[in-house]
């Protein structure tokens, strides 16, 4: 049995639980909730909220396609430019 002059402090132990968020099941829900509720809003505003549901689903597809063009497009030039230096 070791003698100590000074306890030497045990490690922390936390009750930390991550929180998993999955946003296309919410936006699902809210879509089911408010197509099965009784429907007391009136429909521009019903007919609103399911455009800005589709504007936001739309929208990240729409970038990922604007950015592929762009990239093929910087590598058309990059092609052009070494066939240019390199090979005439």
């Amino acid at each position: 049995m070791a003698l100590t002059f000074f306890k030497t402090p045990k490690n922390k132990k936390y009750n930390y639980k991550p929180v998993y968020w999955n946003k296309e099941k919410e936006e699902r829900d809210k879509r089911l909730k408010s197509a099965f509720e009784d429907t007391s809003k009136d429909y521009s505003e019903a007919l609103r909220e399911r455009m800005e549901l589709r504007w936001r689903r739309n929208s990240g597809a729409r970038d990922r396609r604007n950015a592929n063009l762009r990239f093929i497009m910087v590598l058309g030039v990059i092609i052009l430019l070494f066939y240019y230096i390199f090979l005439r």
